[in-house]
């Protein structure tokens, strides 16, 4: 191969991976809904033997706002915004590489919680894992 076909094979796969990106990143963004909304918030810890459910109502617009009033929930705030390391007490731990998953409506997150908008009859899940 020539170095302009290689120049050619990185340009398109560079093109794909932004489109790709880019439906993703739309995919992704919802609408906030102004007043107050009816939702549930689940936490769950394989590792702490813990499960729970409970149904929240907020007039906040985004997940990272709600988070931050929410007791039990630990987190630092960082340059990318709210990053959860614990909910009540059951912390992260990177040298095991536990750290938790945030889900809306069981499908993992692409964005941050100050990005995830609050939508009526959500399911928002934070679930401990292993593993990266």
């Amino acid at each position: 191969m020539t170095k302009k076909q290689i120049s050619r094979i990185i340009a398109a796969f560079a093109a794909i991976i932004v489109i790709v990106t880019a439906v993703a990143i739309f995919l992704n963004v919802r609408e906030t809904q102004e007043g107050t909304k009816k939702f549930q918030v689940t936490i769950h810890s394989e590792r702490d033997g813990y499960d729970e459910t409970t149904s929240e109502k907020s007039d906040l617009l985004y997940l990272g706002e709600f988070l931050r009033t929410m007791d039990g929930c630990q987190y630092d705030e960082s340059e990318y915004g709210l990053f959860i390391t614990g909910f009540h007490g059951m912390e992260q731990d990177f040298g095991a590489e536990y750290w938790w998953l945030v889900s809306v409506n069981g499908e993992g997150a692409l964005i941050g919680v100050d990005d995830i908008p609050i939508i009526e009859s959500d399911v928002y899940s934070f679930t401990l894992v292993q593993g990266y």
